[in-house]
């Protein structure tokens, strides 16, 4: 009997279809950019503990699989919200519109103020939270406040170059200007200061102003 013969001869066995795993769809940068939004905007407003991801996933419009396809747990969607938040402010530093350096240094200490100042319970909350979660907000904390000496820096030698300001050391400013800050809104126990007087402390010093009239105040 042929080979031929032989193989129409075996029954025909039934084989199920082979399925090929589907590659996962990428992340959506704008989703993501959403889930952030929503979430650090529930960190600021509200006690770290009261935050939940079904609450994050129904202010950012998505279903409770699509967020943990994002963000695991929410210590990691908190985490990178801080890296995000400070990434931001840095660029917001950098769009500031007033063109006086003055004027500009004010708007960037109220910037910083506001958006640290308002996740200081969160970052507080979390650092409680374990030794490896402390480390990494700590860790993003470091590396976002780098970018914003950046922005500073900047800020501050432009004012140098037109002749509002008079800064011998940039590098030290910065350092000053964002270790105040973190210690108005970070660990002091109590409430942030206006950013105005923040501002006015920067610009200022510790020099007694003079009246008009030339005398000491």
């Amino acid at each position: 009997m042929s080979d031929a013969a032989r193989h129409a001869d075996r029954p025909k066995v039934d084989r199920p279809p082979v399925v090929r795993p589907q590659p996962e769809r990428p992340l959506d940068p704008k989703r993501r950019r959403r889930i952030l939004e929503a979430g650090m905007g529930l960190f600021a407003a509200m006690p770290y503990a009261a935050v939940h991801m079904d609450a994050v996933a129904a202010a950012a419009g998505v279903a409770k699989p699509t967020l943990y396809r994002y963000f695991p747990t929410k210590e990691a969607l908190f985490i990178a919200g801080l890296a995000w938040t400070l990434a931001e402010l840095r660029d917001a530093i950098g769009r500031i519109p007033e063109r006086e350096a003055s004027a500009r240094l004010r708007r960037a200490v109220g910037l910083v103020l506001e958006r640290i100042g308002a996740l200081s319970p969160a970052l507080t909350a979390i650092e409680g939270r374990g030794a490896e979660f402390g480390e990494r907000s700590r860790r993003v904390l470091r590396e976002g406040f780098d970018g914003l000496r950046d922005a500073l820096a900047g800020l501050l030698r432009d004012g140098v170059a037109a002749g509002e300001l008079a800064v011998p050391d940039i590098d030290l400013a910065v350092l000053m200007i964002l270790g105040g800050i973190r210690m108005a809104v970070h660990g002091t126990g109590r409430r942030a200061p206006a950013s105005a007087a923040v501002a006015d402390f920067f610009l200022h010093g510790l020099s007694a102003a003079a009246q008009p009239d030339g005398a000491p105040r």
